[in-house]
């Protein structure tokens, strides 16, 4: 097709989809039709911003109108998609699939993860197959593991997937594993211990030439293996390379490192070190680098397809000389983009600066992306889920578009959250003419049966949101009709008018949350920016419970947390 015509296609679902237009979604949708296209990506930006700002005045009726004349093919398409879910994994067999999540525990898990977490679990189920999770800790200097989330990785993952992983590894419990896999490949030659200083080992492998090493017999390398394993050499004296092809075009495979050497006095695993004491931890100098500790584990543990990050492309080089030096199957490999995080701190180090300056609460700050601090905002893993399916394996980054997230969630509260009056920048309302001991009862949804609240109205004293006194006239909701008749420094004067909701419509009387002076209360509302202080009916306590999501009419969604309120989204 066309590049003209593939933009136009994709601008307008984008816009009959969604309601606007979103460059990196059309972008992706382009690129995952033609792959090829993604080396002109600079050239093809410019004409799809075009193309958005051609059709920005069109309505979404349009958009389908026009793709109903000119692509029909594309509705009918994701009509069928949708009813699918992912699309069909490449060599599954029902009953034989098997994925994993492999995180290395240095941080709490954030939405970044949750594509990986996603599309493994959502894949291995829909083949009835199994998935597993797999800390990769084999870094006890670069990548220190930290002891104190190996748990919440764990609980966070099965969160996610509302279910229990069907396995669970820590890679570092499994070392004795690896001794035995890296002897059996010295002992046939296919793998040595390189004594060469580590800077003419990167020049050699540059230059693509092997080192004095790499010659000598199995015999003397199962020796310095031993004196490895027995902590005869210190770090950087001493690695075990796998013997590749020195010729390879990226110079990374090019005999790369499978061990290294990590002082247990100087770089102690603080896993182990937690669990099992100082004298353990002490026996384990020799670690396995990422690309053989996870060459062993994937063929022992049965997976059958990994999918992860591009950028691991390069990965699968290296492991698949494992595979063939001992006669194993590869896996089959999906690689997908990333899902980039805007706007919001998703660094380790950042957000432990942000801790220690108080700037946040931890790592569950329901305005952290992390998994823990979403659950607290009380976004729900649903959404979280749709999302993630709605972009699917897609090779191309994704700028997480929280909107969508925002949406789904709304679908799933709306139709089952209490709503209540709550005001974020009240002013006191002085209401003349107003009939004593007014009974007003409002429903605690307009469509769902979840109950109703009473006012009973003995003062005249209300509170209105401050934006809202610059209209004359106002409609208290499912109350009465007011008008504003003055405005003074501390306080509004208004005249009671009416009941009637015929009359709001007549006088084009702006609908308003309120809150009777009787049934005030003042409440913290903990927003993205910090904590401020609002004013809410009293009902928003008494009527719920400690993690129950409400609505605030005209503010927002909001969870409970103990006395105050977080707030969610629109």
């Amino acid at each position: 097709m066309d590049i003209n015509k593939l933009i136009k296609k994709w601008v307008l679902y984008n816009k009959y989809k969604y309601g606007n237009v979103d460059l990196n979604s059309v972008v992706s949708k382009i690129v995952y039709e033609n792959p090829d296209l993604k080396k002109n990506i600079k050239e093809i930006i410019p004409k799809v911003k075009e193309e958005i700002n051609n059709l920005s005045n069109i309505s979404r009726e349009e958009a389908y109108n026009i793709l109903l004349k000119e692509y029909p093919e594309l509705l009918e398409e994701k009509k069928k998609e949708e009813r699918k879910g992912l699309p069909e994994l490449k060599n599954a067999v029902e009953g034989k699939v098997k994925t994993r999540f492999a995180p290395n525990p240095s941080g709490y898990l954030h939405i970044g993860h949750a594509r990986a977490i996603i599309l493994n679990y959502e894949y291995a189920k829909m083949y009835k197959g199994k998935f597993i999770l797999r800390i990769e800790d084999t870094d006890p200097k670069v990548k220190k593991p930290d002891p104190d989330v190996y748990d919440s990785i764990k609980e966070d993952v099965e969160w996610l997937i509302n279910d229990k992983v069907d396995e669970f590894y820590i890679q570092s419990e499994r070392l004795d594993i690896y001794y035995k896999y890296i002897k059996e490949l010295i002992e046939k030659g296919f793998a040595y211990v390189d004594l060469s200083p580590k800077e003419i080992i990167s020049k050699y492998r540059a230059e693509g030439i092997p080192t004095e090493y790499r010659l000598k017999e199995p015999e003397w390398h199962l020796e310095q293996f031993e004196k490895m394993l027995n902590g005869y050499y210190d770090e950087e004296k001493a690695v075990i390379r796998i013997k590749t092809d020195l010729n390879h075009p990226n110079p990374s495979v090019r005999d790369w490192i499978a061990f290294r050497i990590v002082d247990p006095n100087k770089n102690p695993h603080p896993y182990l070190l937690r669990k099992y004491g100082k004298n353990y931890v002490e026996r384990y100098w020799l670690w396995p680098t990422y690309n053989f500790s996870v060459s062993i584990d994937d063929h022992l543990m049965g997976i059958t397809h990994v999918l992860r990050m591009k950028e691991h492309e390069v990965n699968s080089y290296k492991q698949k000389y494992i595979y063939e030096y001992f006669g194993w199957e590869f896996p089959t490999i999906i690689n997908y983009g990333a899902l980039l995080v805007k706007d919001l701190p998703l660094h380790k180090s950042e957000i432990r600066k942000l801790i220690k300056e108080g700037k946040i609460s931890g790592w569950d700050d329901p305005f952290l992306p992390t998994l823990r601090g979403l659950r607290r905002r009380g976004i729900d893993r649903e959404a979280i889920r749709k999302y993630i399916l709605e972009i699917g394996p897609n090779p191309v980054d994704v700028v997480i578009d929280w909107n969508k997230i925002y949406t789904y969630n709304r679908e799933i509260y709306d139709k089952k959250a209490k709503r209540f009056f709550i005001i974020r920048n009240p002013v006191k309302v002085i209401i003349n003419d107003l009939p004593s001991n007014k009974i007003i009862k409002v429903k605690n949804h307009p469509e769902v049966d979840l109950g109703y609240r009473e006012f009973i109205i003995k003062s005249n004293i209300f509170y209105i949101d401050i934006n809202d006194i610059n209209n004359k006239y106002l409609r208290l909701f499912e109350g009465f009709n007011i008008e504003i008749i003055d405005k003074r420094e501390d306080y509004i004067v208004a005249k009671y008018l009416s009941d009637s909701m015929e009359d709001a419509r007549k006088l084009n009387a702006k609908i308003v949350q309120w809150v009777p002076e009787e049934y005030k209360i003042n409440i913290k509302v903990w927003e993205k920016d910090g904590i401020i202080n609002a004013i809410a009916e009293k009902y928003v306590l008494e009527l719920t419970k400690d993690g129950e999501v409400i609505h605030g009419i005209r503010y927002g969604f909001f969870k409970r947390e103990k006395d105050y309120l977080i707030y969610m989204h629109k």
